[in-house]
């Protein structure tokens, strides 16, 4: 048969490495697939090719509240909106100043609010009152389907919201804090260039290339990196910095590690250590099965020896992970995850 690359056809490789069909191999369909999940759990945490490096972006938002309905009279940029209730009683749950509206899919623009709206809520402002008065009129009543009444942008959430793929994060190139960039002739290259353009094209680029090095060393001791924080059980990484200095549009670029997804790339099932490791995972499931039946003579005097395909299974696994870690993973690096 030709290599796996489903992981039904992985499965079914891995038993017939154990005898299916020759002989029964006593493992459930959901034990099975429980073992290839630890296989390749322990293979994305330490295979050099279970994982690969990537670079992560996030788009500074502002938040923003989407109402059932909404005219351009109806706010004004700048006017505080309150939460209310259904009757315009206005309650202590959240509030914010406006700073944008899109009228064509009804959604008031805000930086951070104080406080949390609730989905589904009622909102009410000065402006709004003023033109259909203080009555149970004067309120208007965000979104209902799906909980898609509130948005929490960048601002609001203070921290970047990754994929479940992603493993590990060990930098972020933050637009706000680099002393060597800049936009148009104001950037630092450009002038440098500018200024010394007949040398660099009749002479050696070595004075250029530790002039960057020094800018380089001037945005770490005046800047700094930006401190970091991410567990990916969480999936949040968190920035130690005045969140308020970013700009809305602007990208912040995180270096990452994530795992290789084999429903995106086959070829990790045709992976020689990942079929083996799991194959001893089930054949260790098989013989913690029979164990149970230690002693029981089945018609012509056969008995169950599942503790010893347990032990052959543990020896396997053993000699494996001995493996991964002698044979196939990287060496620690500063990664946080």
């Amino acid at each position: 048969m030709a290599k796996p690359t489903t992981k039904t056809q992985f499965k079914e490789f891995c038993l017939r490495k154990l005898g299916k069909p020759v002989i029964e191999i006593n493992v459930d369909e959901d034990q099975v697939d429980d073992r290839i999940d630890e296989a390749l759990s322990f293979y994305a945490d330490y295979h050099f090719d279970g994982t690969e490096k990537t670079y992560a972006k996030h788009r500074v938002v502002n938040s923003y509240l989407t109402l059932t309905a909404l005219v351009e009279e109806d706010f004004a940029v700048g006017d505080v909106v309150k939460q209310t209730d259904a009757a315009g009683t206005a309650t202590a749950t959240a509030s914010m100043t406006i700073i944008a509206i899109d009228v064509t899919n009804k959604r008031l623009f805000y930086k951070k609010p104080s406080g949390t709206f609730t989905a589904e809520g009622y909102i009410t402002s000065t402006t709004f009152q003023a033109k259909n008065g203080n009555n149970a009129q004067s309120v208007v009543q965000l979104e209902t389907t799906a909980n898609k009444g509130v948005y929490q942008g960048t601002f609001e959430l203070e921290y970047i919201p990754l994929s479940e793929n992603i493993i590990g994060a060990i930098n972020v190139f933050n637009p706000e804090s680099n002393v060597s960039l800049g936009s148009g002739m104001f950037n630092a290259k450009y002038q440098f260039v500018l200024h010394n353009l007949h040398e660099m094209n009749h002479g050696s680029l070595q004075h250029f290339q530790m002039s960057m090095q020094h800018l380089q060393l001037l945005e770490e001791l005046l800047v700094g990196a930006v401190p970091l924080r991410f567990n990916r059980h969480q999936n949040k990484l968190m920035l130690d910095m005045d969140w308020g200095n970013l700009t809305v549009g602007n990208y912040i670029v995180i270096e990452a590690y994530q795992v290789v997804d084999p429903n995106t790339f086959t070829d990790v099932w045709s992976d020689r250590f990942l079929q083996n490791y799991a194959t001893a995972k089930i054949k260790y499931q098989w013989g913690s099965n029979l164990t149970k039946f230690n002693g029981m003579t089945l018609p012509g005097g056969v008995q169950f020896n599942g503790e010893q395909i347990l032990s052959d299974a543990r020896e396997e696994i053993l000699r494996l992970e001995e493996e991964m870690a002698n044979g196939y993973s990287l060496p620690s690096v500063d990664m946080i995850g």
